[in-house]
C-alpha cells in the first residue's frame, strides 16, 4: 500500500485536487497528476470534494481515474493521538499519520492509537520526528518508550536478556528508523518497510529494549502497524514513547551538564574531538570545552588535523585555547598554554610535566562562520623528566631530548638544534631545553638556521607539522624557512625555555633548526658596568657580553637593530678548541659534566660549519 506523500505536486496541466471538506475553500490534502496507483486519502470531515481539471486539449495519451470510497465510523480518531501538544500534528489525508516538529529542544510524547486500550486492526501509522535543522540550530532525536505491549502471533514472549536480531513481528510491531534509507522506505510504502529496530510483544520494564534510540541526524521515523488485533488481559495495549529534542553538535565523547552545553569529555587512550557540526561551519556565538582526561603517571598529546577559524577584523575573534589542568590539595589549577586564532595553525602539543588532564575552549561571536577544526589526541605515559638531563631517548613511541644549560665563564655562549641537525628531524619528537644565565644576566638567542616544515609570513603561521616554541617570544610558534621572522630574542630573566615538537604522524622532515644563545647584561644607563678588560659593550644594542666572543665571527650584539660591532675592525676571525657546557653551574671543587643530548653545542667549536642568515 503506497502511502501517502505529504508534499503537493505541481501540476500544470491535467489533474486531481482533493479537498477536506464539502467547498474549494476546504484544506487541499492532495493534487495529483501522472501516473498515481494505490493511493490512499483519509479526509479528517465527514465530506470531500474532488476536483478535476483537463487541459485543452488534453495532452499525450489521457487513461483518467478509478477511485473507490468508503464511509466508516471505524477510522482512527487522529485527534486523540495529538495530546493537545505544540508542535505535533496530524498529517492531512493520511489516517494517522503524524509529524513531531521541534520548538528548541522541546519534549513530546507519541502513542498507538486508543493507547493504553486497544489498538486497532489493519492500521498503519507513521511519525515523522524533525528536530531543528538550519545555520544556527540542529538537533537530534532521543526516543524512549514508556511502554511496550504489541501483541503479534508466532512470536516468543521476551523472558531476556532480549535481542532485538531475535524479534520477529509479523502481525504487530513498531518500528523506529534511524538510517536515511530506511527512514526513506517508512515514509514512502509500508510493503518494503526496513528498520533498524522492530520491536513487538510486552517488553518489561527494566529492558534495554525499550530505548533510548538517538538518531544519527535531526530526524526519526517510527511506524506502528497492526493486521490484527490481541489482548494479553493486561494493561496497557499499544505503545507509548517520549521524544527528547537534543542539541547536536556533532561531538563524540561524554556529554557533560545540560542537553544545551557544549561540554565533553575524552578519557579513551587515543581519539579526536572537533569544533561543532564540523566539517560544515560552526554556529555563531557559540562555545564548547573539551576535557581530555588521562590517570597519573599519563601525559596528553595534541595535534590539529584541520584549523580555520573565521576573522574579520584583526581581532582575535574566533579563538582556541589550550589549557593544562592540575590538581592541588584537590583544589584545580588550569594554566593557559596558548591561545590560536585564525592567523596561526597550531602545532603539536603536550601537557605540562605533572599534568593528565588537558582543557581545550573553542570560542566563536557574532561575525561570521568557518569550518572550525578538527583534533586528535592520544594519552600516553608521562615523561620522566620536565627537562632531560640524560643523552637523548625513547620515550614510548617518541624521542625525547634537549637539556639544562647553564652558562659560564667559560661558557658564555652555545647552539641548541633540533635532532639530526642538518639532516631530517623524525616525527614524534619532543625536546626541551633550559638556558640558564648567572644571576644579574639574561639570554639572547639567535636564529641561525631555520629549515621546519610550515609557513610563516609577517602576521600568519601554520605549523601543523613541526613547531619550535620559545617561552615568552612575541609570537607563539615559529616553523618554515625564513629565520628573518625570528631574528633575536632577549628573556625577560636569567632562564629562558625552547622547545621542539614534531607531529606524531607522517612529517616531511627537513634539516630542522640551529639557535644561538648568549649571556648578556643590558646597561641600565651606566656604560662603566662593561668599562672591564673581560667585557665588551655593544655600541648600538647596549649589551655587555664577555670580551671573549669579540671578532668570533658570530654576531653577538644583535637584539632589534642591527648591531655588529663586535665583529667589526677584526684582523682574524679567532677559533675556539671545542667545549662542552655544564650541566649545572661550576664548582671549584667539580669540573664541569657534559651536556644533555648533544644537542647543546659551543658556538666556538662550529662556526665554520654552520651556515649563519644574513
Amino acid at each position: 500500500m503506497k502511502k501517502v506523500n505529504p508534499n503537493l505536486y505541481s501540476c500544470p496541466y491535467d489533474s486531481v485536487t482533493i479537498y477536506d471538506g464539502d467547498s474549494s475553500a476546504a484544506p487541499i490534502m492532495r493534487k495529483v497528476c501522472g501516473l498515481q496507483q494505490r493511493m490512499e486519502v483519509y479526509s479528517v470531515s465527514d465530506a470531500l470534494l474532488i476536483h478535476f481539471n483537463t487541459s485543452n486539449p488534453a495532452k499525450s495519451d489521457p487513461r483518467g481515474f478509478v477511485i473507490d470510497y468508503m464511509f466508516s465510523k471505524s477510522f482512527v480518531d487522529v485527534s486523540t493521538m495529538l495530546g493537545g501538544q505544540k508542535g505535533v500534528t496530524h498529517i492531512r489525508g493520511s489516517e494517522c499519520d503524524v509529524r513531531v516538529e521541534s520548538n528548541t529542544e522541546t519534549t513530546h510524547f507519541i502513542s498507538s492509537p486508543n493507547y493504553p486500550e486497544a489498538y486497532p486492526a489493519n492500521t498503519t501509522c507513521t511519525y515523522i520526528i524533525d528536530g531543528l535543522q538550519g545555520d544556527q540550530n540542529l538537533e537530534k532525536v532521543l526516543l524512549k518508550f514508556e511502554s511496550i505491549a504489541v501483541l503479534s502471533y508466532d512470536t516468543t514472549p521476551i523472558t531476556g536478556p532480549p535481542s532485538i536480531d531475535d524479534i520477529v513481528c509479523p502481525s504487530a510491531w513498531v518500528g523506529v528508523a534511524i538510517s536515511d534509507s530506511n527512514m526513506k522506505a517508512a515514509m514512502s510504502s509500508t510493503d518494503d518497510s526496513v528498520f533498524d529496530v522492530t520491536l513487538c510483544e510486552r517488553i518489561p520494564a527494566n529492558s534495554a529494549l525499550l530505548g533510548p534510540y538517538e538518531s544519527s541526524g535531526p530526524r526519526m521515523v517510527v511506524q506502528f502497524g497492526s493486521t490484527d488485533t490481541r489482548d494479553d488481559g493486561n494493561h496497557p495495549l499499544g505503545f507509548k514513547a517520549n521524544i527528547e529534542f537534543k542539541t547536536d553538535f556533532g561531538v563524540t565523547g561524554e556529554s557533560l551538564g545540560t542537553s544545551n552545553e557544549c561540554r565533553f569529555r575524552f578519557n579513551s587512550s587515543t581519539g579526536f574531538f572537533n569544533s561543532p557540526r564540523y566539517p560544515a561551519n560552526y554556529p555563531l556565538d557559540t562555545n564548547c570545552t573539551y576535557h581530555i582526561v588521562g590517570s597519573p603517571g599519563t601525559e596528553i598529546l595534541i595535534h590539529f588535523e584541520q584549523f580555520a577559524l573565521f576573522q574579520e577584523s584583526e581581532g582575535c575573534t574566533d579563538w582556541v585555547e589550550i589549557y593544562d589542568v592540575m590538581y592541588y590539595k584537590g583544589v584545580e589549577i588550569s594554566q593557559l598554554q596558548q591561545r590560536y586564532c585564525s592567523d596561526t595553525f597550531p602545532g603539536p602539543s603536550v601537557s605540562s610535566f605533572g599534568s593528565h588532564e588537558m582543557r581545550v575552549v573553542f570560542s566563536s561571536d557574532s561575525s561570521g562562520t568557518a569550518n572550525g577544526f578538527k583534533a586528535l589526541f592520544e594519552i600516553r605515559p608521562a615523561r620522566k623528566e620536565d627537562i632531560p638531563s640524560g643523552e637523548m631517548s625513547t620515550h614510548r613511541d617518541s624521542q625525547r631530548c634537549g637539556g639544562m644549560i647553564y652558562a659560564s665563564d667559560s661558557s658564555p655562549t652555545g647552539l641548541i638544534s633540533s635532532p639530526n641537525f642538518p639532516i631530517k628531524y623524525n616525527n614524534n619528537v619532543h625536546c626541551d631545553w633550559q638556558v640558564n644565565a648567572r644571576p644579574g644576566f639574561r639570554i639572547l638567542l639567535k636564529m641561525q638556521t631555520m629549515e621546519v616544515e610550515g609557513e610563516m609570513t609577517a602576521v600568519t603561521a601554520s605549523c601543523q607539522k613541526a613547531v619550535i616554541r620559545v617561552d615568552g617570544a612575541p609570537r607563539a610558534e615559529y616553523c618554515g624557512t625564513k629565520g628573518a621572522f625570528f631574528q633575536s630574542f632577549l628573556s625577560e630573566n636569567n632562564t629562558v625555555r625552547i622547545s621542539f615538537m614534531t607531529a606524531p604522524d607522517k612529517v616531511n622532515g627537513l634539516k630542522g633548526f640551529s639557535m644561538a644563545w648568549t649571556e648578556v647584561k643590558p646597561v641600565k644607563g651606566k656604560e662603566a658596568e662593561c668599562a672591564t678588560p673581560d667585557v665588551y659593550l655593544c655600541t648600538y644594542s647596549k649589551l655587555c657580553i664577555d670580551a671573549k666572543l669579540r671578532c668570533n665571527g658570530v654576531d653577538n650584539c644583535g637584539y632589534r637593530i642591527l648591531d655588529d660591532t663586535d665583529e667589526q675592525h677584526c684582523t682574524s676571525r679567532r677559533r675556539s678548541s671545542s667545549q662542552k657546557f655544564p650541566k649545572k653551574p661550576p664548582h671549584d671543587d667539580q669540573p664541569p659534566t657534559t651536556a644533555a643530548a648533544a644537542r647543546v653545542l659551543p658556538i666556538l667549536a662550529f662556526l665554520a660549519a654552520v651556515p649563519f642568515l644574513e
